[in-house]
């Protein structure tokens, strides 16, 4: 029954047909039925849709299975990382919390938010596979329309195929860094769409990473310093590249930044600056009177995150204040994480308590 309700399905996504980048419009999406989803042909549930982070697509799932997760990550690391590897939710253990009364049944949505583009260096991920660039879930001229297809494409596939709620009372939406910019920019221009929103690291602005040393403690501590630098180094490059291709790509911003001996960006492009900065989520909430109307909002971040995305969430936060936009807000600690990587870690290990806040909201 399991590989039922554990699912892998494509679909085509009429917002991507015919994009600039010709990516396929052919989407690959998982879906997660809860436990009595067959046995109940009458009932309705609420769908949570989760957003990826930036690298991973339709076959690297946040939330998985477990022989998902022994197919995307090698033995060793599972058998060294035991720990950590017993804490990441699996489907398995959403069926148990669901059957013990602790979270209501629902469908879990994970599209694929990725470009299909191979990042700039070819660097492989764990299972092997070059990791692609991420879409950053933004409607560009540049590269296609993919809030519209996560926030419009998505849904209505979704809502035409399962029995789900099809209205904003049944629809959640959460995301992690790139997800989680994609789930606010989601609260910012369609908050009629969705009943709760949780945002687990999200970045804020693109800008914030021109100043970004990236180096992720997991590769530290298994292999060196320098190499940690290194592959750090080059996830950024592939990512400042994304932002560029994605926001400014008639008038790069990248050849023109101009940095001090400190490494800071001191100057660059006026124009393609501009236009970096039109995807900043607090100038977007400020130019929208109408969002997160009604919408439950939850947004969180590892004080140590490795690229830095705790003090733009703070910044965010008091724009949020400032509005009087009611929401949950925490920058958290936790030593384990630190060792291994603060933001993959803090993402993982906070999916749950925001499916939680989201699916409370609908009982309100």
């Amino acid at each position: 029954m399991e590989e039922r309700r554990y699912r892998t399905e494509s679909f085509a996504a009429r917002s991507l047909t015919g994009n600039p980048l010709g990516s396929p419009a052919e989407r690959g999406i998982r879906l997660y039925l809860p436990p009595g989803y067959f046995d109940s042909p009458r009932e309705r549930y609420p769908a949570v849709y989760f957003l990826h982070g930036y690298g991973s697509d339709s076959s690297t799932p946040t939330v998985n299975s477990r022989k998902g997760f022994r197919a995307h990550y090698p033995l060793l690391l599972r058998v060294l990382f035991r720990r950590i590897f017993s804490r990441l939710l699996t489907f398995e253990a959403l069926d148990r919390l669901i059957l013990s009364g602790e979270l209501p049944p629902f469908i879990l949505v994970q599209p694929d938010g990725s470009l299909h583009l191979s990042n700039i260096h070819g660097v492989k991920g764990m299972d092997g596979r070059v990791g692609s660039k991420g879409s950053l879930y933004t409607d560009s001229k540049f590269s296609g329309k993919y809030a519209t297809y996560v926030l419009e494409d998505v849904p209505r596939y979704v809502e035409s195929r399962y029995r789900v709620v099809p209205e904003k009372r049944g629809r959640f939406l959460m995301g992690g860094s790139m997800g989680g910019y994609g789930a606010l920019l989601a609260g910012i221009l369609r908050p009629q769409h969705y009943q709760a929103i949780a945002a687990l690291s999200p970045s804020i602005s693109c800008l914030d990473l021109l100043d970004v040393k990236l180096i992720v403690p997991f590769t530290r501590l298994l292999s060196s310093a320098a190499r940690a630098e290194r592959m750090g180094r080059e996830q950024l490059e592939d990512i400042l590249d994304t932002c560029d291709l994605v926001f400014s790509d008639d008038r790069r911003l990248l050849p023109t930044v101009e940095r001090d001996e400190g490494g800071r960006a001191v100057s660059m492009d006026d124009r393609a600056r501009k236009n970096w900065a039109r995807s900043d989520l607090g100038l977007l909430l400020e130019g929208h009177q109408q969002a997160f109307r009604n919408v439950r909002l939850q947004l969180n971040c590892a004080r140590l995150d490795e690229f830095g995305f705790a003090e733009p969430c703070r910044r965010f936060h008091e724009r949020l204040r400032r509005r009087g936009i009611e929401h949950e807000f925490e920058i958290y600690s936790d030593p384990t994480a630190e060792r291994v990587s603060p933001h993959v870690l803090g993402i993982a290990w906070h999916i749950l308590p925001g499916l939680r806040f989201c699916l409370t909201a609908r009982q309100r």
